[in-house]
């Protein structure tokens, strides 16, 4: 038949139960938050990302309208509508490089903030943690 508790025991018990439930809490909280920082940062950069594809649609049409125009005029007045075209194309993939880069720097900020919640979160847990190892090994 078991020992029954002390006082000690049972305050022991009682002192590590509410740090433990105080550290699920605590993740329960941390976990909440960065599903909070990814949906921001995911609708952030499709907001943007939607916005900016938008735009560059309408670039690419205007330019396939030149090109179109362009197969009916003449051979002097098609070298210039092309070259007018292939300066849009051009721009339009310097536009789309340097959208992905910003997706990339956003997807990359959101990280990053999420990497410095990680470690402040993982400093308190350890801190915690020792403390309830503590009681356990008093107990």
């Amino acid at each position: 038949m078991p020992d029954a508790p002390t006082p000690d025991d049972t305050t022991t018990r009682s002192e590590y139960q509410e740090k433990a439930k105080a550290a699920l809490d605590k993740v329960k909280s941390q976990l909440d938050e960065l599903r909070v920082q990814a949906d921001l940062a995911q609708a952030e950069a499709r907001d943007k990302l939607d916005a900016a594809i938008e735009a560059l649609k309408k670039r690419q049409a205007e330019a396939k309208v030149r090109l179109d125009e362009a197969q009916t005029t003449g051979a002097d007045a098609w070298k210039s509508a092309a070259k007018q075209v292939e300066s849009v194309v051009d721009d339009l993939g310097d536009a789309i490089e340097k959208l992905a880069a910003e997706v990339q720097t956003a997807v990359g900020t959101a990280g990053s903030a999420a990497a410095k919640a990680r470690d402040a979160f993982v400093d308190e847990w350890k801190k915690a943690r020792t403390e309830r190892e503590k009681l356990l090994d008093d107990g």
